[in-house]
This record gives C-alpha cells, structure tokens and sequence, in this order.
C-alpha cells in the first residue's frame, strides 16, 4: 500500500531523519519576513539556523521577490504601530469619557475621579509608546537584512522567462478550475496578472531544483491554507498527497513540509548551538502566528458575511416576486421556473456557506499544534 499511495501515509521517524540528511531545505518569504519582525533574539536565532543549513538552504527566485515586495510593510508597518496604537486607544477612551459623563448622577461611581483616571493612562500609554519608538532598532534591522541578503546570495533560483510564465498562466488556470494543488486557493488575488501563480512558480522551481540537485526537498511554510496542507478534521497530517506523489513522479525524489514552529523544534535537535533559545523563538513565531490567524480569520469573515447578504437580497427579491409582493424582481412572462430553479440555488448556497462558517469556527477552537504524525 505504501508503494502504491505514498503521499496518504505520514513519515515515520526513520524516514524524516533520513531526508533531513540530504535534503534541501527551502524557506517561504514568510518565513524569511520573521527575521525583520521579532525581537534581538529571535532575529539572532534564526540567522544562525539558516546559516548552519549551508548549502542545503535555497530559495526559488520566487520567494525572493515576494519577500522584497513585503519586506518594506513589515518594516514600516512595525514603525506605524505606534501611532496606531495610540489612536486606538485615544478612541476608546474617548468611548469611556462619553459614558461616564453621561452619569449625571451614581450613588458610587465617582466619574470626576475616573475621568482623571482615563486621562491618567491615556498620558502614560503615550509615554510608553514615545518610549519603545525611541528605541525602535531600526539600524539593527537593516543590519540584519544586510547579513540575510549575504547568505542567500549565492542561494537563489533563476528568474523565469516571460515565454515560460506566458505558459505557466495557461497551466495554472486549468489545475485551478481542477483544485489541483497547490496554489489555487489564491486563485482570487488580482494584484498583479501572475501573483495568484507565485506558489505554483515556487512549486514548479522546487521540482526543478529536486530534479537537477537529485535531491529531496523539504519546504518552511507559514501558510496553511489546505492547497498545500492534508488537512483532516482540522489537524494537519502533513503535505497533500497529490503533492508528494506529483513531486515523485516529476522527480523520484521525496517533499515534506514543515510550518516553521514546527520546523524549529526539529532543527534544535540536529544544531545544538539554537537549542537554549528556541524556546523563546517558538513562542515569539507561535504569538505572530495567532495574529495573522485571527486576522485572516476576521477579514474572511467579513467576506463571507458580505457574500451571504448578497445572496440573502436575492433570494428575498426572488420570494418576493414569486408570491407577486410590490417591490421584487420583475417577473418575465413565462420565466417563473427559471427563478424558482434560482432560487433552490440560492437557499443551498446559503445553507453551506451557514455550515461552512460554522465547521470553520469550531475547528478554529479546536486546532492542533501542527506537529501531526508527519512529525
């Protein structure tokens, strides 16, 4: 069975000890953005892991492109944080100002005194912020991009002919109409006529990279999106099958893939030198994991309620029509079918989107550390 569905049967221990011998390991841009985003520590930390990969460490033209297009809202959006945090606070005092003065009277509540109050923490948040701007590491941060830029020079994929990205687009448009993976969970992205493409480039310069080294490839992923990931009942169990079979076919050579938390705990292991800090850098990389989580989390949410009020106007404007309400959609003679067939469309769309959300909430209560039996 094993030889016949390779990708559906997680690594065992032997196995990942073996690839981690020869493999070549290859970070994504995220993964790469972490060394701008934590604290002196962190930073140091994960120079020194990738620097003891070697020549084992490489990166797809790709993923360098993607980390200098990012890397400049990473830096400024950390600079940014202050006044932002700030406003934010300001406002919410500001909330609190507004209720208490609305109390013309409380038997205990003394609103002149927690008036000062507010203002007294809104002065010493200020004061804290003033405080970690002036000490905001700016020169150490371009330090450490200079020493990054250095050890992946040498280190990086060819940039892809525009004939081949012209031929790229044509193949990616057919795998995602198929959900083959991976990439095309970023089928929507507009941003640029071949961004939605970028983890099918990196995937395809992955294989290429496996098939000229001879090598096996193990990939440092913070995305977690189920185009890359096998994902069942919320708990990641390792790359998809489709891949590991797709890159072995292509190849001969063995893919696994590691969210980088993940990855860290793995490599203390084999480079003792990070062992004594992993710890706080897993903990650091795990709190901007969460944050990215309940950002996305939110903005798909967003997305997904303004999707279902479309479709709940439409269907209402059908039922309306339908039952000859004032005020429906204009019923064409003849066409009554039509609707009604569009709007059994409608009701099953919006009973999944209802239970999509629903399976989504709880598998967000209930995730997994995402180190699976892929280990």
């Amino acid at each position: 069975m094993r030889e016949k569905f390779p990708g559906w049967h997680p690594k065992k221990p032997d196995q990942i000890a073996k690839l981690w011998d020869t493999a070549i390991f290859v970070p994504d841009a995220n993964v790469l953005l972490h060394c701008l985003r934590h604290t002196t520590v962190v930073r140091d930390e994960l120079l020194r892991l990738f620097g003891a990969l070697g020549d084992a460490l490489w990166i797809p033209y790709q993923v360098g492109l993607e980390f200098q297009r990012n890397r400049l809202d990473v830096e400024f959006g950390a600079l940014d944080a202050y006044d932002a945090l700030i406003k934010d606070q300001e406002a919410n005092i500001d909330k609190a100002r507004d209720r208490l003065r609305q109390l013309r009277a409380h038997p205990t509540i003394d609103v002149q005194k927690e008036l000062a109050a507010l203002d007294m923490f809104v002065s010493d948040f200020k004061g804290r912020m003033e405080a970690a701007r002036g000490a905001h590491p700016s020169a150490e941060i371009d330090g450490v991009l200079e020493k990054l830029t250095k050890l992946l020079e040498t280190r990086i994929g060819d940039k892809w002919p525009a004939d081949k990205l012209i031929a790229l687009k044509k193949e990616g448009e057919d795998r995602y109409s198929k959900k083959i993976p991976p990439g095309y969970k970023d089928q929507k992205k507009d941003a640029g006529e071949y961004d939605k493409f970028g983890d099918l480039i990196i995937w395809k310069d992955m294989i290429a990279k496996a098939k000229a080294d001879k090598r096996p490839v193990i990939f440092i992923s913070d995305d977690a999106k189920e185009d890359w990931w096998w994902i069942h009942r919320g708990r990641k169990m390792g790359p998809r099958p489709e891949l590991i079979e797709e890159f072995l076919g292509e190849t001969g050579q063995d893919f696994h893939i590691y969210e980088f938390s993940q990855f860290l705990r793995f490599a203390a292991e084999r480079f003792p030198d990070i062992k004594p800090n992993v710890a706080k850098v897993e903990e650091s990389i795990l709190a901007d994991e969460e944050a990215r989580r309940r950002q996305d989390d939110a903005a798909a949410a967003l997305e997904r309620d303004a999707t279902l009020r479309a479709l709940e106007d439409e269907r209402d404007q059908l039922v309306s029509a339908l039952s000859g309400t004032p005020g429906g959609i204009a019923a064409v003679p003849g066409d009554r079918a039509t609707m009604r067939a569009r709007l059994e469309e409608l009701n099953k769309q919006i009973r999944s989107m209802s239970e999509d959300a629903g399976r989504g909430s709880q598998q967000s209560d209930g995730a997994t550390d995402s180190g699976s039996r892929s280990a």
